[in-house]
């Protein structure tokens, strides 16, 4: 453990020792044995769930027979649509039932007129005005909705029926209306048969629309949006206890003193804790899902509960991976006010606005014509249910998704280790003076490296920052192509450079030893220059390898954005997409990340957590996810990671980076000239043997010179 981990408590790295498991095994068994935890966990469910289906059945049969009457609710365009429907439509139903044997009303033989009590017209009030037939369906204030396309002379009578598939009811309305349409195509074809010439044509040609997924999102409200927000109150309603009397309960009770000057860190103590409070919030999740599946299906209720594909074991799956992300986010949050908390009362003052705040986004994002985007996939509680939505309606966009899962996790280390800056503090135990505002003092004395909380706090503002900024110059069409890799070049500077020593600087943390600025040796240089010239091969091949076709869809990206380039200086395009990526990465990355890795974990773990969040940065572009790039760049991060971790300088890091970007920014520049040497061609392929096996021999002899170099301690100095 870090000299600093006292003065700085975070969240500490927990496989040193199996003490947290033991810890929280016995936490978790005192909260499972108190009556409070099994009301919450077994009775509420039990309780609530069958209560909520027979509310559900009553209020569906009310409306059931309130449209007792009138089944079937169809949309028109204007009121010639309605006088034409009127027309075919009757003279439809009576080929219906002259078909079925039944006998109608005389009222409605003669001419085939419309009148069907069953059947209720939406058209405009205004005789000159006319209805969004689309939308009025999507909304489900008609059940179908029929447009009819201008005839041509010579032609069909062509007529569009619009239905939501998703419906029950709309599939059968869609059922009944088409059918006594295609009983006039029927009668026509049977009374001219006969006679037809060659080809015959029938008088009245339906398309069915059946409204998509991508329709139904913008559409009227569905019971199964409600589904992930209850699971997810429970969640909560399971957390809040179990944080409360682990914290603030205990201190209430006077044992929480004897307990922090046990021989356990303290931050060990409150992960304990936390484990003890997460285990709880999902086992209260999996009792309200059992507990929400069982009441469904003996009320009949699963296609309305769980979205028109019924209840799968994905979607349970998939949906309880959401709640363990949520609950793992929300307990640390609840941590952090139930630790500073001097008693059980306080606590609960602190968490009822808390839940209460915390609901508003839930709601809103509840709304009709909320679109999962950039900047809702990094709002917390607002991007879970927005996914567990989407998980629901099954059209997950993988980018928000992982933006989702990546962000929200950050929040939780970051929350955690916040509380574990808190927790057992003497301001909390002993009633000392203490303020919020300890979380954001300053450091008086200076550190030499930032900690493993730190770090996850830098993470934590640099993702959503990186993942709504990344995007802007693509959306800014009335720029230069010179103006956008401007913009880029300094939004990677503010990110990647200015962000993590502005942290720093507020930490006071020392920027040579924080940032791993020492100087290296020449020959660490010049191996690291040849690296930057021969590993781009590996990082070719790795690409192509992933691409069933041999085709990159990140290529074809950079293809088409190459057009744009090529009218480019070959000199800006390395400044802004070589020289500063280059520095600023390594900076962050390598610099700030790995440094602070190293202070908490072994150097093969710091470099490779720090190589696997390079790559996933490297996965982002634009509002895409181009996988295919994972493999490459976390490859190019372990190499990088390597040098630093041996030489304790970023330094060579840096050149290698800027060789290796520079490198393939030169050769797509130069495209066609190489070509004419015989060098390329139109199609991706493999490269030649030779070139790989010559570039492998050039990169082991520069790993040798610098795997022979001295490897850095986690203070920076040379053993």
């Amino acid at each position: 453990m870090s000299d600093e981990a006292d003065g700085n408590p975070a969240v500490e790295i927990l496989w040193r020792s199996p003490r947290w498991w033991r810890l929280a095994v016995k936490e978790l068994r005192e909260i499972l044995r108190d009556r409070r935890t099994i009301i919450t966990l077994v009775a509420m469910p039990l309780l609530i769930y069958p209560l909520l289906g027979v509310t559900l059945q009553k209020l569906l049969l009310t409306q059931l027979s309130s449209r007792s009457k009138i089944e079937y609710r169809v949309a028109l365009q204007n009121r010639d649509d309605e006088l034409l429907f009127r027309r075919l439509f009757g003279r439809g139903h009576v080929m219906v039932a002259d078909r079925e044997g039944r006998t109608l009303d005389p009222q409605q033989k003669p001419a085939g007129t419309f009148d069907d009590p069953r059947v209720q017209l939406l058209v405009p009030d205004n005789p000159d005005g006319t209805i969004e037939v689309g939308q009025v369906v999507e909304n489900g204030e008609a059940d179908v909705g029929i447009i009819f396309a201008a005839p041509e002379i010579g032609k069909s009578l062509s007529m569009k029926l619009i239905y939501r598939p998703s419906s029950a009811l709309s599939a059968d309305a869609r059922r009944f209306v088409e059918d006594r349409f295609r009983a006039i195509n029927e009668h026509f074809a049977r009374e001219t048969l006969v006679n037809a010439e060659p080809r015959l044509e029938l008088p009245l040609v339906i398309h069915l629309q059946p409204l998509t997924q991508a329709g139904r999102q913008q559409g009227a409200f569905s019971l199964a949006m409600l589904v992930p927000l209850i699971l997810i109150l429970m969640t909560v309603t399971g957390a809040v206890y179990p944080a409360i009397d682990l914290t603030a309960g205990e201190r209430e009770r006077g044992t929480l003193e004897a307990l922090i000057s046990s021989p356990v860190p303290r931050h060990e103590l409150l992960f304990a804790k936390y484990v003890a409070v997460v285990s709880v919030a999902i086992l209260t999740a999996m009792a309200n899902l059992l507990s929400m599946i069982v009441t469904a299906f003996a009320s009949g209720l699963e296609g309305l509960l769980f979205g028109e594909s019924g209840l799968t074991v994905r979607l349970v799956v998939m949906t309880l991976g959401l709640l363990f992300v949520f609950a793992a986010f929300f307990s640390a949050v609840i941590l952090i006010l139930t630790s500073f908390a001097r008693s059980f009362k306080e606590a609960q003052a602190y968490l009822i606005p808390v839940m209460l705040v915390s609901l508003a986004p839930g709601v809103i994002c509840l709304l009709p014509g909320i679109e999962f985007n950039v900047w809702l996939s990094v709002i917390p509680l607002a991007n879970i249910v927005l996914l567990a939505r989407d998980v629901f309606d099954d059209r997950v966009v993988p980018i928000w998704a992982l933006a989702t899962l990546l962000s929200t996790t950050l929040y939780a280390a970051v929350a955690l280790a916040a509380a574990a800056r808190i927790f057992g503090t003497d301001a909390v135990l002993y009633g000392s003076e203490g303020s919020w505002s300890d979380l954001f003092r300053r450091p008086e004395t200076p550190h030499r490296q930032a900690s493993l909380a730190q770090a996850m706090f830098g993470l934590a503002v640099l993702f959503p920052s990186f993942l709504v900024l990344s995007g802007i110059s693509s959306r800014l069409s009335n720029l230069s192509i010179e103006n956008r890799l401007g913009l880029n070049m300094l939004i990677t500077i503010v990110l990647f450079a200015a962000l993590p020593l502005g942290l720093a600087r507020f930490s006071s943390i020392r920027l040579s030893t924080g940032f791993s600025l020492r100087g290296a040796s020449r020959w660490t240089f010049l191996a690291s220059a040849l690296l930057g010239l021969s590993l781009w091969p590996f990082a070719y091949e790795l690409v192509l390898l992933q691409s069933p076709d041999g085709v990159s869809e990140f290529v074809k990206l950079f293809e088409t954005f190459k057009a744009q380039l090529d009218a480019v200086p070959l000199i800006w395009k390395l400044l802004a997409l070589a020289l500063v990526p280059a520095a600023c990465e390594e900076l962050f990355f390598r610099g700030y990340l790995q440094t602070a890795f190293r202070s908490e974990m072994s150097g093969t773990l710091a470099v490779g957590l720090s190589s696997i969040l390079f790559g996933l940065f490297h996965v982002i572009v634009r509002d895409a996810l181009f996988f295919e790039r994972f493999a490459p760049t976390c490859f190019l991060g372990l190499i990088l990671g390597v040098i630093c971790l041996r030489t304790g300088s970023i330094w060579p890091g840096m050149l290698l980076h800027c060789i290796h970007n520079g490198l393939l920014l030169t050769l797509s520049n130069y495209t066609e000239q190489l070509k004419a040497m015989g060098i390329g061609s139109e199609e991706q392929q493999h490269l030649p043997t030779l070139w790989i096996v010559g570039a492998a021999v050039v990169a082991t002899g520069a790993m040798s010179v610098l795997l022979i170099q001295k490897p850095a301690d986690v203070n920076g100095d040379s053993t």
